[in-house]
C-alpha cells in the first residue's frame, strides 16, 4: 500500500467519514435495487405466462392456480432477477454520484475508488449467498411444485374442453365422446372412447356413464365407467373380441400432452445440488457421461458468485459515467446479453464434455470478474476524473 493510500485511510477513519460513506452508497443502491428486482420479477412472470398461454388460459384455470404458480416460481425468478437488478442499481446509483461529481468530491477528501467499491461488492456477496441458498433449497422444490400444478391444470383443461356431443381428438391416439357432460360433478353420460395407442388392435369402449377424476400425482385421467362394453379387433386378422362389464376403470394417458404443453418445467433445474451429484454418480455407474449433471451442479454454485462478478465490472463503469440513466440501461442490457451468451456457451460445452464441468460453471464469472478487477485497478490508478 502506498503512503498516499495509507494517509487517505487514516484521514477517513479519523474524521469518521467511512461509515457515512457506506450509508450514502447503500442509500443510492437500495432504491434502484428494490425497484428493478420487482420490475424484473414481474417481467419474468409475464414472459413465462406468455410461454404457457395454451395452458394458463385454459377453461379450468382458477385464480388459485395463478397464485400457487407465482408463489412457487418466486424463488426461481429471484435467482434470475437479483444479479440484473444489482447491475442496474450499481450503474444507476454510482452513475448518478459520478454525474453529480460526488465521487470526485469523495476522492478529493481522501476516499479511494476501492473504498466506494467495497460497499456494492459486499452487497453483491450477501445477495450471492442468498441466491445460493435459494437455488439449493426452495427453488428446486418450487419448480417441482410448478410441474405438478401445471400437470393438474392441463388435465382439468382436458376435462373442461370435452363438450357434450362433440368428438375430442386433442389427445394422442385417443378420441373421446360424451353425449352428456356435467363438468361440475365430473360425470359423462353415453361415453365413447376410441383407443389407437396400439395400432395393430384398436379398442372401442362404450359405457352408459363415466365418472372422471383429474386428481392424483399420475399423468393420467381416471375414468370410472359403468355398464359398458369393450370392442377389440385385429387389423391384420379376423380376430374380434367383445367384453361386457358392470364397472371398469380407464386410464386416459395425457403424457404426450403434458410434455408438449408443460413449458414451465426443466428436470435438471428441479434437482438440488446434492441430487445433481447423485444423478452424476448414477450416470457414471450406468456407463453414461455424468457431464450434464456435473456441469449443472457447478452452474448452480456459480449463481452465487454472479452478483460479485457483475459488481466488479459494473462499479468502474458506473464511476466513469457522465449520462447515468441512458448509459446504464444500454450497458446493463448489452452486458447481461453478452454474459448470458458466454454462460450458455460454456454450459453447452461442459454438458457435451468439451470443457471440464468446473470450468464450464465458473468460467464466465472468472472472466468477467477478472475484467472488473483490471478495470478497478486502472480506475484506482487514474482516479475519478471530472
Amino acid at each position: 500500500m502506498t503512503a498516499s493510500a495509507v494517509r487517505r485511510r487514516e484521514v477517513g477513519v479519523a474524521t469518521g467519514r467511512l461509515p457515512l460513506l457506506v450509508k450514502a452508497v447503500l442509500r443510492e443502491l437500495a432504491g434502484p435495487l428494490v425497484v428493478w428486482i420487482a420490475f424484473l420479477f414481474l417481467l419474468l412472470f409475464v414472459m413465462q405466462f406468455l410461454r404457457g398461454t395454451d395452458v394458463l388460459l385454459g377453461s379450468a384455470v382458477t385464480f388459485g392456480d395463478y397464485s400457487k404458480l407465482a408463489a412457487n416460481l418466486a424463488p426461481h425468478f429471484l435467482v434470475m432477477a437479483i444479479p440484473v437488478g444489482l447491475l442496474l442499481a450499481i450503474l444507476l446509483g454510482l452513475g448518478r454520484m459520478a454525474e453529480d461529481r460526488e465521487l470526485l468530491a469523495l476522492g478529493a477528501l481522501g476516499s479511494a475508488p476501492w473504498q466506494v467499491a467495497r460497499v456494492p461488492i459486499a452487497l453483491a456477496a450477501a445477495l450471492g449467498a442468498f441466491i445460493l441458498l435459494l437455488s439449493s433449497t426452495v427453488e428446486p422444490w418450487g419448480l417441482k411444485q410448478v410441474k405438478q400444478i401445471v400437470s393438474q391444470v392441463i388435465k382439468r383443461n382436458v376435462l373442461g374442453d370435452v363438450k357434450p356431443g362433440v368428438f375430442y381428438e386433442d389427445l394422442t391416439a385417443l378420441t373421446l365422446y360424451a353425449r352428456g357432460v356435467d363438468a361440475q360433478r365430473g360425470v359423462w353420460t353415453q361415453v365413447l372412447v376410441h383407443d389407437e395407442r396400439d395400432p395393430r388392435a384398436p379398442i372401442l369402449v362404450l359405457a352408459r356413464e363415466g365418472l372422471v377424476s383429474a386428481e392424483g400425482a399420475s399423468s393420467a385421467l381416471t375414468v370410472a365407467l359403468h355398464e359398458g362394453e369393450v370392442h377389440r379387433a385385429e387389423r391384420t386378422g379376423g380376430d374380434y373380441a367383445l367384453l361386457n362389464f358392470d364397472h371398469g376403470e380407464l386410464a386416459v394417458g395425457v403424457e404426450d400432452t403434458l410434455l408438449r404443453k408443460n413449458k414451465l418445467s426443466s428436470p435438471i433445474e428441479e434437482l438440488t445440488p446434492a441430487e445433481l451429484l447423485g444423478a452424476a454418480q448414477q450416470s457414471k455407474a450406468a456407463g453414461k457421461s455424468p457431464a450434464p449433471f456435473l456441469t449443472a451442479f457447478h452452474v448452480r454454485l456459480a449463481q452465487g458468485l454472479t452478483p460479485v462478478a457483475f459488481a466488479l465490472l459494473a462499479v468502474p463503469l458506473a464511476m466513469r459515467l457522465r449520462r447515468a440513466r441512458g448509459l446504464a440501461y444500454m450497458l446493463s442490457l448489452g452486458f447481461y446479453v453478452f454474459f448470458y451468451v458466454v454462460e450458455r456457451s460454456f454450459e453447452n460445452w461442459g454438458s457435451t464434455g468439451r470443457l471440464p464441468a468446473l470450468v464450464a460453471g465458473q468460467g464466465p464469472n472468472l472472466l468477467f470478474g477478472l475484467a472488473g478487477l483490471a478495470a478497478m485497478w486502472w480506475l484506482d490508478d487514474r482516479g475519478v476524473t471530472a
